[in-house]
């Protein structure tokens, strides 16, 4: 493994962006500057190498005696589940902004990678809309965007993170999966999914309607976006419900502008919409706090999630080609804290803990994954960076007496127990 990783990382070293900076990521992606060009195109193109240290799983008993000698779906590399070391082109994304007026300005995404996005489709549109600015105190932007929730989800990109992956919490609750009914589960509390699209990773078709306000160094912003709540490779909404997600975030402005802005901030969210699942429409409920502080070579960041209705635990059973499991009247938490230290220039240090409390209405069903992330940053170019991380995982089951005794609690305790460690390496180049 670690000869495979000099080599990549050799071949990532003759080739940064900036490191995650605290801003209005509603300015930043929504609105150009009055001198912007009317054509500003750019590229996005991320190499990864994972590698997941891990062994196939054993001790499992009854009908999962079968998968014993396989990897878990946790232990092989997203979003194929086919390996547990695999090079893949993680994001190789291609767009354009710009002004079409002084008061219109337009943003567009494809992306070509492998990621969750491109499961189904080889290239994907992941954004596409246009901003009117007419309205003193309400912008208008219309069309394919992110959903304004979480930090960790609306920021400028992946491309901006140091982390390779997201934390559990927002890939589970935020990173939505498009399922439709595949049958009924073994578990009665629990039903069977099977993917109908690539995910939506936080974007979605819809009107939003969003301003910010400043008084000296004070800045408040607030976002209201109606939504379709489906596949986003249909412009229409497919099931008659709408999401309706609210924002409002309050900042203290220490220095700098647009992605590279300074600041402590503050902000609230809440994502209520429906999904039409089976022969019925189920509630799914999304909210979150969080804070984010830059200042200099320091940053501190952190969020607490919710979500209930519809909540997915992953396949099941855990093994690559099986449907996911549904809960439609489950609820979830969790949160992540997160920070980073520029010790140098071109250096950075970063480091994040996360835990997810997984189907929490129904004790035998809820699960507590953990990650602790150790990233370290090499900025070589202004246009070039090498990220690299170190992923602590670990599962737990925190109510064994709730499952039956034998077959069922051996099994369910064994799969946590498999979760191995996360290595992975990343070359992001942006022009």
């Amino acid at each position: 493994m670690m000869t495979t990783l000099i080599r990549v990382i050799a071949a990532c070293a003759c080739a940064l962006p900036w490191a995650v900076q605290a801003a209005n990521w509603l300015e930043v992606f929504g609105n150009e500057a009055p001198d912007a060009p009317r054509v500003r195109p750019f590229i996005i193109l991320q190499p990864t190498y994972t590698h997941i240290d891990a062994e196939p799983v054993a001790g499992l008993m009854g009908p999962l005696a079968a998968y014993n000698g396989q990897y878990i779906f946790s232990n092989q590399v997203q979003p194929n589940f086919e390996d547990t070391s695999q090079f893949q082109f993680m994001r190789a994304r291609f767009g354009a902004r710009g002004r079409l007026t002084d008061k219109i300005n337009y943003y567009a995404l494809v992306d070509a990678g492998r990621n969750a996005l491109t499961t189904e489709r080889d290239v994907m549109l992941a954004s596409l809309s246009l901003t009117f600015n007419h309205l003193p105190g309400a912008r208008v932007r219309a069309g394919l965007f992110k959903v304004p929730t979480d930090e960790e989800a609306v920021m400028a990109g992946p491309n901006l993170s140091p982390y390779i992956y997201f934390s559990n919490v927002t890939q589970n609750l935020l990173i939505e999966q498009p399922l439709r009914f595949a049958g009924s589960s073994s578990n009665p509390t629990l039903a069977s999914g099977a993917a109908t699209s690539g995910c939506s990773c936080f974007h979605d078709w819809g009107v939003q309607v969003y301003d910010w306000f400043t008084h000296g160094r004070w800045e408040g912003s607030y976002a209201a976006m109606v939504s379709n709540g489906g596949e986003i490779d249909h412009l229409a909404d497919q099931d008659g419900h709408m999401d309706l997600t609210l924002r409002l975030q309050a900042s203290y402005i220490f220095g700098g502008a647009g992605p590279l802005r300074q600041d402590v901030s503050v902000f609230a969210w809440r994502l209520a919409g429906e999904r039409h699942f089976g022969t019925a429409d189920h509630r799914r409920i999304r909210e979150g706090i969080g804070f984010k502080y830059l200042k200099g070579r320091y940053r501190l960041a952190g969020s607490y999630l919710r979500g209930n209705g519809m909540i997915i635990a992953g396949l099941n059973p855990p093994f690559s080609g099986n449907p996911y499991a549904v809960g439609v009247d489950e609820t979830a938490d969790g949160w992540y804290l997160e920070g980073g230290w520029r010790f140098h220039p071109k250096w950075e240090v970063d480091l994040r803990y996360d835990v997810l409390h997984l189907m929490t209405s129904h004790p035998a069903n809820t699960r507590v994954p953990e990650a602790t992330t150790l990233a370290l940053q090499h900025f070589a170019r202004k246009d070039t960076r090498i990220s690299l991380n170190y992923e602590w995982r670990g599962g737990e089951v925190p109510y064994p007496e709730a499952i039956a005794e034998g077959v069922p609690r051996t099994n369910a305790l064994a799969i946590p127990a498999n979760l191995g460690d996360r290595i992975s390496v990343q070359l992001t180049w942006i022009y």
